[in-house]
């Protein structure tokens, strides 16, 4: 099977390491509560102005993302799952704000030997892409870009932090660790 993983939040603890920066920082430099939990994007769980968001971004985006760690168990079920014969893809939009994003994430992976048979950055329709590239399987952790495969053939496992919200499609299957991924791609191979 051929099988595409985001990056951000299924791979890499970016987004977790985010949003408790985005916490810390608003906390004791905004003194600004969080006021949700539900949401992807972190600025959106606050009242930041724009000029606030545009500041916690600029200030700390790049110094997260490099010194994130991979999720734990992805390592190795990515090298179980080749180990079984399956291509596996980053599909990401990582990249589309800053190219040194997509540098970073290499060296990470680099770091922890971590192999894939394609890399593709900077994409903004990720269902098109993984059409184009015959992916049976598709690993992500955005509802919204989880909603994108609505009603077609690729199989979703929607990789849920905990507070976000719930889709129900019957091509959509939550995972919340990288055993349910495993045992999941497993069901779907047989």
């Amino acid at each position: 099977m051929k099988i595409g993983f985001d990056i951000d939040g299924v791979i890499l603890n970016t987004e977790r390491d985010i949003k408790f920066y985005a916490d810390f920082w608003s906390f004791f430099t905004l003194n600004k509560p969080k006021l949700k939990n539900n949401e992807v994007e972190p600025e959106k769980c606050y009242t930041w102005t724009q000029e606030e968001t545009d500041y916690f971004y600029n200030k700390n985006f790049d110094a997260i993302t490099r010194k994130t760690s991979i999720i734990a168990g992805a390592k190795e079920i990515i090298q179980l799952l080749k180990k079984q014969g399956h291509e596996i893809y980053i599909i990401s939009y990582r990249g589309d704000y800053r190219k040194t994003e997509i540098s970073d994430a290499i060296k990470i992976l680099k770091k922890f030997k971590v192999k894939f048979d394609g890399y593709y950055w900077s994409v903004a329709n990720k269902m098109e892409k993984c059409k184009e590239l015959g992916i049976d399987v598709y690993v992500v952790d955005n509802p919204g870009k989880v909603e994108q495969f609505a009603n077609s053939p690729i199989k979703v496992l929607y990789f849920k932090d905990a507070p976000i919200r719930e889709i129900k499609q019957k091509n959509v299957t939550t995972v919340y660790n990288w055993m349910d991924i495993y045992k999941e791609i497993n069901k779907i191979d047989k």
